[in-house]
């Protein structure tokens, strides 16, 4: 029920932004560079059915590393890999499940509406020892400029993990920008 309400506010989000975006006047793709762009992430998440031993763990410390490449004004693909810095069990259908230290690696479409704000959304794989599981991110960033080929980001997701458990993340980037082309 809750996994329904999530994508159900998603989507209209989605849509809501889109109709915003169609405001704005469309950036010519001549004009457009290609760019390469690398963050790392601090960031903390929320998994609201972990436990450690007999207590429960509301927020798990979490490092991410982010790279985008930008193909058009409004589009990027992105490889978004981050690792949870502590062991805990998830509660699923009556069983647990350890986590200890996960990694995950997701593959994201990033949608660009404003010229510092954008949606991302895509597939991903979370391994760990004891059991690998699929799940889906959705996420929004929002970057502050420092300088020309800086910025600093905040960052928030959700990944919904193959009906096993789910997450939010929120973080802290620090982006740089690596290549663009001449």
């Amino acid at each position: 029920m809750l996994q329904k309400f999530f994508s159900l506010v998603i989507g209209l989000c989605l849509i809501n932004f889109w109709v915003i975006a169609q405001e704005f006047e469309n950036e010519e793709e001549e004009g457009h560079i290609p760019k390469i762009r690398g963050a790392i992430m601090m960031a903390n998440s929320h998994v609201p059915n972990a436990f450690e031993g007999d207590k429960r763990v509301a927020i798990i410390p979490t490092w991410g590393l982010d790279l985008d490449y930008f193909f058009h004004p409004r589009w990027s693909v992105a490889f978004q890999a981050d690792i949870k810095l502590q062991s805990f069990e998830v509660e699923a259908e009556g069983a647990f499940l350890e986590r200890s230290y996960p990694f995950s690696g997701a593959f994201v479409m990033h949608y660009h509406a404003k010229r510092h704000w954008s949606f991302y959304a895509g597939p991903g794989y979370e391994f760990e020892k004891s059991e690998n599981l699929r799940f889906f991110r959705f996420g929004t960033e929002y970057s502050f400029e420092i300088t020309e080929k800086f910025e600093i980001a905040l960052n928030l997701a959700y990944e919904t993990k193959q009906d096993v458990y789910n997450a939010w993340t929120f973080g802290v980037a620090f982006n740089k920008l690596l290549w663009e082309k001449d």
